[in-house]
């Protein structure tokens, strides 16, 4: 590789097509990862944002990243989709395909863009948690976001630009064009634009992730809590592994361009890795937002309301019914007439009577004096 002038000095300097097929490069296991790394970010990143816009009502930037995150994700996962349609993870020197240098260069412009709103997304949110302004951690993540930030303009416009006019990446037969970075034809530049951006981008994460560990390791924490955030911190550290996994293919293959060059069949590892790794970033930077939320509210998901009906019969024997009571019933307490406090006590039949008895006498006395 030290002799080649260009990067297409090393095409076919060694026969690769009896190679096994690597893991990745596989259509079926590829679109598998992708598609379900996509799904599952794309459900945290929308709870994420409900929870914020409908039910805590107070975004701010970090939700904003987040969003611009899924646009430059589902772009890269897109392109990545539609390149193993158009040759990647064949063998270069079996295809050639405008459309496939066009999806790769889109590939390799999100990449960097994603990464960034990502980290600065997560960067954004510590400052809600570290609401003390003399804190150090607050100032350490302040310092983090200026970092991040120019790292994300840096690479982004590297690769978003790689080369004067931009259309130069994919059209190989301009020779006046001004090439860098990763467009280079130069062996040299391309592997060190790619060793840069990889192992600058690992040392963030793993940056970002150690930030807050302070914070998880509290004392006055309860274990479910410390729990949870381990398990955040874990899901984070997986993160850092696709990145060093990534960092590793790109070492052993030279950017994809030795022992031949073969961007399509040695790059495509290192491709896959970093579109699943902008998606599962997306969901870490996700769950801390919607998951305390979901699970407050997990019992009211699946409740069950249970109702019971019983029968009760009382027998009261009728001496017992007919026994004055000591009150007045309160359902009729509202009755009004002269009778009711009778009723009440079980005094009815000895006041119709005394009114027969009454009305008897009455009647007597004037037949009397009738017959007189």
């Amino acid at each position: 590789m030290s002799n080649a002038s260009s990067i297409f000095d090393l095409l076919g300097q060694v026969d690769n097509l009896s190679e096994p097929t690597p893991a990745l490069n596989q259509r079926p296991l590829a679109f598998g990862l992708l598609i379900s790394f996509l799904i599952v970010s794309y459900l945290c990143a929308t709870a994420r944002l409900y929870v914020r816009f409908r039910v805590s009502k107070c975004p701010g930037w970090d939700d904003l990243l987040v969003f611009l995150s899924m646009m430059t994700s589902f772009a890269l996962t897109l392109s990545v989709l539609l390149c193993f349609d158009r040759g990647l993870g064949k063998h270069f020197i079996t295809f050639a395909s405008d459309q496939t240098k066009l999806n790769t260069y889109v590939m390799h412009a999100c990449y960097p863009t994603a990464t960034a709103l990502i980290k600065l997304a997560i960067l954004f949110q510590y400052l809600r948690l570290f609401d003390e302004t003399k804190s150090i951690l607050r100032q350490t993540t302040l310092v983090m976001i200026g970092i991040v930030s120019l790292w994300g303009l840096a690479f982004s416009f590297i690769s978003w630009f790689p080369a004067f006019p931009v259309s130069a990446d994919w059209d190989f037969d301009n020779t006046t064009a001004v090439r860098y970075g990763l467009a280079s034809l130069d062996p040299s530049s391309v592997v060190a634009a790619s060793l840069a951006q990889t192992s600058t981008n690992m040392v963030l994460d793993l940056i970002v992730l150690a930030i807050p560990v302070s914070y998880y390791l509290q004392p006055n924490l309860s274990w479910k809590s410390q729990a949870s955030l381990m398990g955040l911190f874990s899901l984070g550290s997986i993160v850092n592994v696709l990145s060093l996994f990534r960092l590793i293919n790109i070492i052993d293959t030279r950017a994809g361009i030795f022992p031949t060059y073969d961007p399509s069949w040695y790059g495509c590892g290192a491709i896959v890795l970093a579109a699943l790794e902008v998606s599962l970033a997306t969901v870490c930077a996700s769950l801390p937002v919607f998951w305390p939320v979901m699970k407050f509210n997990w019992g009211t998901i699946f409740v069950t309301y249970e109702i019971s009906v019983t029968r009760e019969e009382n027998y009261v024997e009728l001496d017992e019914a007919r026994e004055p009571r000591d009150r007045i019933d309160p359902w009729n307490a509202h009755l009004k007439g002269p009778y009711v406090h009778d009723i009440e006590l079980g005094k009815m039949d000895h006041q119709k009577d005394v009114e027969w008895s009454e009305g008897s006498s009455v009647a007597e006395s004037n037949l009397q004096k009738a017959k007189l």
